[in-house]
């Protein structure tokens, strides 16, 4: 929620006039010190260099959070605005008909003045920040110096044990004496578990182990399979058979299609498997266009987890009747010095999905991505304003670029921010928020 709330807030506050520039910097900068703090707070591991970087977070949020002082109004201070406000229109004076029209004019509008600055003053003086949830967050670098790794304190494993030993075990129950039952339960399941466990440990030793137990083995075994994570293609359409049909699906030039292939293939391909560039051959090369690519991600901090990703691109149709829909994806496209904060990857809009077949051999299938790719402005930096890297799609910008699917890195997060102007949103994850920097 506060990634999402950090990359709106700079298009919500943009192009402010000179009196409103100091406090929507303050805006945006205090907001997006408490998303850096509470995204660093959830790594795993901590070293001294994070942990500086969270205290730095939390001092830069302490002296910018007044600038939300007057959304913090509570009943008692409401109270007494209006009873200020009372008194205000006590003191004037009742009568004002001997008094000139531009003179009363002008007393309006200091009185209107008035009644404006003195409640700002007094939400200043009697508002405050202090409540429990925001004091806890300066113990959060003490705790970690004091007990480690802070996530195996978590609750969240008691709840879940009261979940599926306590709950489970109640349903599974007849209600009667069920405290022994669900004892004894967990007790055979743990038991079980663990001669799976040294059943298994004996095999891989390479220890006599009776055929009956084997196959019982096979058929329960506690390894979890290698995941060979790779990208995937769904939702073929059934409209197209060929390049001029691929076109037509897609609503783009059937010369901007063969255009990205032809640069696709002598950039890529090796000379031997390089496509036609005769266009009348190469438009009628079999194509499947395909709607949906999942993505493995690895989680960030993990070794074996993964997030799928699924990016959609289903050209000119309609996406839940709210007209078409292209995906913004992280696609790699130069080396880690290259493109500033963004490291390499550059996002792209997802325009299409295909696989084309090898005119030369029947079996052989790519898998292709055509995707348009944006610009960096400022060099890829961060702005100083919001602390967030800007995009832009030009107006010479190829409308049609030929990737592999293995390029595509997972789904990207922009926010339009004005005329072919957008905004990246690093801190919408984990992952992203530490790539981009």
């Amino acid at each position: 929620m506060g990634g999402v709330a950090l990359g709106l807030l700079p298009v919500a506050l943009h192009q402010p006039g000179s009196a409103q520039l100091i406090p929507f910097k303050f805006a945006v900068g205090c907001v997006r010190a408490l998303v850096d703090f509470n995204m660093m707070a959830q790594y795993r591991s901590h070293t001294a260099d994070p942990i500086t970087y969270v205290e730095d977070y939390l001092d830069t949020f302490h002296k910018m959070k007044d600038i939300f002082l007057e959304f913090r109004v509570t009943k008692r201070i409401r109270a007494k605005i209006n009873e200020q406000r009372k008194e205000l229109r006590h003191d004037r004076p009742k009568t004002r008909e001997h008094i000139a029209p531009l003179k009363r004019r002008q007393m309006r509008d200091a009185e209107r003045e008035e009644e404006t600055e003195r409640p700002m003053e007094l939400i200043f003086c009697e508002s405050h920040f202090n409540f429990i949830k925001m004091h806890l967050l300066s113990h959060f670098c003490d705790h970690k110096h004091q007990f480690g790794n802070i996530p195996m304190y978590s609750t969240e494993f008691g709840e879940l044990g009261h979940k599926t030993q306590i709950k489970a075990g109640w349903r599974q129950s007849n209600k009667n004496d069920a405290s022994w039952q669900i004892v004894q339960s967990y007790s055979r399941q743990h038991g079980i578990r663990m001669r799976q466990l040294n059943l298994e440990s004996l095999r891989r030793c390479g220890a006599d182990v009776s055929p009956d137990v084997m196959e019982q083995l096979n058929t329960t075994s506690t390894t979890t399979p290698p995941d060979i994570r790779r990208r995937m293609l769904n939702g073929r359409r059934d409209d197209d058979s060929n390049i001029a049909d691929f076109s037509l699906a897609l609503g783009v030039s059937i010369q901007i299609i063969c255009r990205g292939l032809i640069l696709y293939s002598r950039h890529n391909l090796p000379p031997e498997r390089c496509l036609p560039e005769d266009p009348e051959i190469l438009e009628s090369v079999p194509v499947e266009l395909l709607t949906q690519l999942e993505i493995p991600v690895l989680a960030f901090q993990e070794m074996e987890i993964y997030d799928i990703h699924r990016a959609g691109c289903p050209g000119a149709l309609n996406f839940k009747n709210h007209g078409s829909r292209n995906d913004w994806v992280w696609v790699r496209a130069g080396m880690e010095d290259m493109y500033g904060a963004l490291r390499g990857p550059l996002p792209a809009m997802l325009v299409a999905l295909f696989k084309i077949r090898d005119y030369r051999s029947e079996d052989r299938m790519r898998h292709l991505a055509g995707i348009q790719f944006v610009s960096a402005v400022n060099s890829g930096w961060i702005s100083d304003i919001h602390s967030l890297v800007t995009v832009q799609m030009k107006e010479d910008a190829w409308e049609f670029t030929v990737v592999d699917i293995e390029t595509i890195l997972g789904l990207a997060h922009l926010i339009q921010g004005g005329d072919r102007h957008w905004i990246v949103n690093s801190p919408i994850d984990l992952r992203t928020f530490n790539e981009v920097y």
